[in-house]
């Protein structure tokens, strides 16, 4: 077999490795997501690495192959979002179509990236020894590292913010107003709980969170507005430390309301361990979804002010 082919697939699935790094603190990857990702980053990886040894051969319909592997990873990307929604009415606290939507981009998305590496490691390969005539294990060298490089910089480049870049979070009071109307910091009427066991359990083990967009702007408050980004975060908070709650307690829904004169978001959150720091740091991690981004991008005046400043 081919060094350079073998160099660059490798390359390739390494790129892929690299980002399951970022994966499994969003959704599971082990065991057998894991080794789905895996076998689709040889598949993509060899894809690849094959494209350009063709193109020198002058066998241009290797390019057809492309094309069906973007096709099937396509398919890769609907059997993701299938699998997730159908997972959805077992799931405590739900992921919501927003978030699914994201996962399964990100999928197909990553497998390109496999694409990208091989083909660019195995490119640079063959053109250092035509039009340098540079020698073979430098060639292998130097276009191995340039492939490590490459997916370094792509894994930056698909790395998204998450709430701490556009938001405060902090924790606040949980308390009861007219016996049994739940509120959250000076928020209330988040909900109505009527039995009085489930009022103790929330001024117990409950933690109140309030998310504040960063610099007093509409721009940061309309990505944590969004209802996708919202139901994101609660998700997030129950994937890292779960939700004190049976599927025939409705009262500890998590819920978040957007707090009409401040802009930010008010959560009463009952974790199965009360810890603040985990509960906070869980809301800060969660990645910001695309579908909740550019909006409100041409309102120019801070949150209270009116007119432009």
């Amino acid at each position: 077999m081919d060094t350079a082919f073998v160099v660059a697939l490798s390359i390739g699935v390494l790129s892929r490795l690299i980002m399951l790094n970022v994966d499994k603190k969003q959704y599971p990857t082990q065991p057998n997501v894991l080794l789905t990702q895996l076998v689709l980053a040889f598949v993509a990886s060899a894809l690849g690495a094959l494209v350009v040894p063709a193109l020198l051969e002058k066998s241009y319909t290797s390019i057809t192959f492309l094309s069906l592997a973007a096709e099937q990873f396509r398919k890769v990307r609907e059997s993701r979002r299938n699998t997730l929604q159908n997972l959805e009415d077992i799931q405590l606290v739900k992921r919501g179509s927003a978030f699914i939507e994201e996962i399964a981009r990100t999928y197909e998305v990553r497998n390109y990236m496999c694409i990208v590496t091989s083909f660019s490691t195995i490119s640079l390969y063959h053109f250092m020894i035509k039009e340098f005539n540079i020698s073979q294990n430098s060639s292998l060298l130097i276009s191995g590292v340039f492939g490590l490089i490459l997916a370094i910089i792509l894994k930056k480049l698909l790395k998204r913010k998450s709430i701490e870049d556009i938001a405060d979070v902090r924790q606040v009071e949980i308390k009861f107003v007219d016996e049994s109307i739940l509120q959250v910091g000076d928020l209330k009427g988040i909900t109505n709980v009527g039995l009085e066991s489930d009022r103790q359990r929330y001024l117990e083990n409950g933690i109140g969170i309030e998310i504040i967009p960063k610099d007093n702007n509409y721009i940061n408050a309309s990505v944590l507005y969004d209802a996708g980004q919202r139901q994101a975060i609660v998700y997030n908070i129950y994937s890292r430390v779960g939700l004190f709650r049976d599927d025939n307690e409705p009262a500890f829904v998590p819920l978040p309301r957007r707090h009409p004169q401040k802009q930010s978001i008010m959560i009463a959150y009952v974790p199965i361990e009360r810890d603040v720091e985990k509960v906070l740091e869980a809301v800060r991690s969660c990645p910001i979804l695309s579908s909740s981004k550019g909006r409100n991008l041409s309102i120019n005046y801070k949150i209270g002010e009116k007119g432009s400043v």
